[in-house]
């Protein structure tokens, strides 16, 4: 059985090795203060300098007990890596809880001790922490703020949380059998029916490099979030097309009887309007079953399962602290 403090830690990380080692010796405070022992899982996301090239001696920790580097064999994205570190964690650890952090020092250390704490408590539900106080531009709440409305139209879910999360020990195994964390972590966790909650945190600073994270890949990830969901998102698309087709049909066939049966001056476009009504709902109405057909036919095809196939993905794997 797990010991209390038998705690793992997993962070991926892209060519970000300066906010590696600040954020170790940031966890390492925060975890003896606390009275906590971890582990620390770091997933090399195909990262160009590997990790066997840094000096990770020079580190002095004392609450976290060991530093492993999982090497992937190339570059597979953010929650992929993710994916996979918890895969080979649920395969290879026995632990009290799982921490899921991002390697940026955005998700910040001081939250940890208390994810901890929360999840441990529960025992059956993974907790998040919800950035209540955003630290972006104006223009990225503003869009982020869309993507929020817009998730929660299409696929009756909010979603306020990104990775930062601590899991149950005893939930780290059904975690590594989802396969839509391959996609979308939090995303997967909702569509699998997880129970889960939020507490409130801020979101941290960047202190080293920059961000890797362009609009295209924030895009990219938003659209992943949806992909989850596909098939909720299919239906409600089509039922939302078929509403504004009944819409269209009542004003199309108003226009016809008022041209038919009234004295009523109508415009001698008429018959323009109703063509370019009645094309809008037929290709709207074809594209809502080809996204159904596309949705069903990839339910066909086989799925990434962390727990089965990470180690298909993994090309080394070494401790480098303590060395």
């Amino acid at each position: 059985m797990s010991k209390p403090k038998d705690i793992v830690i997993l962070m991926p990380v892209f060519d970000d090795w300066d906010s590696v080692f600040i954020l170790l010796a940031q966890l390492d405070g925060v975890l003896k203060e606390a009275g906590l022992k971890a582990s620390i899982i770091v997933v090399d996301d195909g990262s160009p300098v590997f990790a066997d090239s840094l000096n990770f001696s020079t580190l002095k920790l004392s609450a976290i007990k060991a530093v492993e580097i999982v090497t992937l064999t190339r570059n597979m994205g953010n929650q992929r890596a993710l994916a996979i570190g918890i895969g080979h964690i649920a395969a290879t650890r026995d632990c009290a809880a799982l921490v899921v952090m991002d390697s940026d020092l955005e998700d910040p250390p001081k939250y940890v001790p208390q994810l901890i704490a929360e999840a441990i408590k529960g025992g059956n539900e993974i907790v998040f922490a919800e950035r209540t106080e955003r630290s972006e531009g104006a223009a990225f709440k503003a869009f982020y703020g869309v993507y929020q409305s817009l998730y929660k139209m299409l696929t009756g879910l909010p979603i306020s949380f990104g990775n930062f999360s601590a899991v149950p020990g005893r939930l780290v195994k059904r975690l590594a059998g989802i396969s839509e964390i391959w996609s979308h972590y939090p995303a997967g966790i909702m569509r699998a029916k997880v129970p889960f909650r939020a507490i409130p945190t801020a979101r941290g600073l960047r202190v080293k490099g920059t961000s890797k994270m362009n609009i295209v890949s924030l895009v990219i990830h938003g659209i992943s979030g949806l992909s989850v969901h596909a098939d909720v998102v299919g239906v409600r698309l089509l039922l939302g097309i078929l509403g504004l087709g009944a819409a269209i049909v009542t004003v199309i066939t108003v226009i016809i009887l008022q041209k038919l049966l009234t004295d009523i001056h109508m415009l001698g476009w008429t018959s323009q309007i109703v063509l370019v009504l009645g094309s809008i709902l037929f290709q709207m109405l074809i594209a809502a079953l080809l996204i159904i057909f596309l949705v069903l036919a990839q339910k066909n095809q086989r799925t990434i399962i962390p727990a089965v196939d990470f180690e298909k993905f993994i090309l080394d794997i070494k401790r480098v602290y303590p060395q």
